[in-house]
């Protein structure tokens, strides 16, 4: 099925590959984030989160998922994004719009949290990497940034879901062609 709209209506590799990078990452940050924090003790979920040392990697990913947000964020600054698909109504290009804003805004806010939670806590080493300490230790301080690091995990789970089950519905059910801007491989080129 051809595009309504024109071929350069697709974004640049390296917005793709970002994309598609940090959708694995985040997939695999999250799980390992449910399966260390809820993981009843004894279990064997528990055993493998302590022998995969599940926090350490949760830490560093953590801080490579900040750092690659940023450079994404420089990137759509700096290449801008391709021009909205004309068919797509004007309420589920705002929703769109706003979806990945809150997106961008959680990628930023999630990881700090927990940088300052670990920071609080402190547990700043992984896998004999000491983070800088972005605050002064106060354990008793740790546990409501925890908190709010994992509801702000947990909207942002939210909000991936939101941006997945639109994505198939373009791909599967309009069939438009907006899926097809931010896949890894452009089918007309």
């Amino acid at each position: 099925m051809p595009r309504p709209w024109s071929a350069h209506a697709v974004y640049g590799t390296t917005a793709r590959v970002l994309h598609w990078t940090m959708a694995v990452l985040i997939l695999v940050q999250a799980t390992i984030g449910i399966v260390m924090t809820w993981a009843p003790e004894g279990s064997t979920l528990a055993g493998l989160s302590t022998a995969l040392s599940f926090y350490d990697v949760h830490k560093l990913l953590g801080v490579a998922l900040l750092a690659l947000v940023l450079v994404r964020l420089a990137n759509r600054i700096g290449q801008g994004v391709p021009a909205e698909d004309p068919s797509i109504a004007a309420w589920q290009a705002e929703t769109a719009n706003i979806v990945h804003t809150w997106m961008y805004l959680l990628l930023i806010v999630v990881p700090l949290l927990g940088w300052i939670g670990v920071s609080l806590y402190p547990a700043l080493t992984a896998f004999g990497i000491t983070l800088p300490a972005l605050t002064a230790p106060d354990q008793k301080m740790s546990e409501p940034v925890f908190v709010a690091h994992a509801v702000a995990a947990f909207v942002l789970i939210g909000l991936v879901l939101v941006h997945v089950g639109a994505a198939l519905f373009h791909a599967l059910i309009r069939q438009d062609g907006v899926f097809r801007r931010m896949w890894p491989r452009d089918e007309e080129a």
